[in-house]
């Protein structure tokens, strides 16, 4: 598998993870093979996050990651 190397938002910055459709702050990108729990994603690196306000920490497949300005709509941006 040719997997492109991850180029998203680093841990400590604000990401957007596509797929919950929530924004948090990126704590850590971790390989599958890591990982001590079975992580059902279907990628090899696996993103951990938290709300920015605290809250419940989840978890996603790192290529849902976004940096925030290109993943949310903005709501002055006029596209309808």
């Amino acid at each position: 598998m040719n997997e492109q190397p991850y180029k998203g938002p680093q841990p400590g910055q604000e990401a957007y993870d596509a797929a919950a459709e929530r924004t948090g702050i990126l704590q850590a990108i971790c390989d599958v093979d890591e990982l001590a729990f079975d992580h059902r994603m279907p990628g090899p690196l696996v993103a951990f996050l938290r709300p920015q306000r605290g809250g419940q920490e989840w978890m996603t497949d790192s290529r849902d990651l976004q940096f925030p300005n290109e993943g949310r709509p903005h709501p002055d941006s006029g596209d309808e």
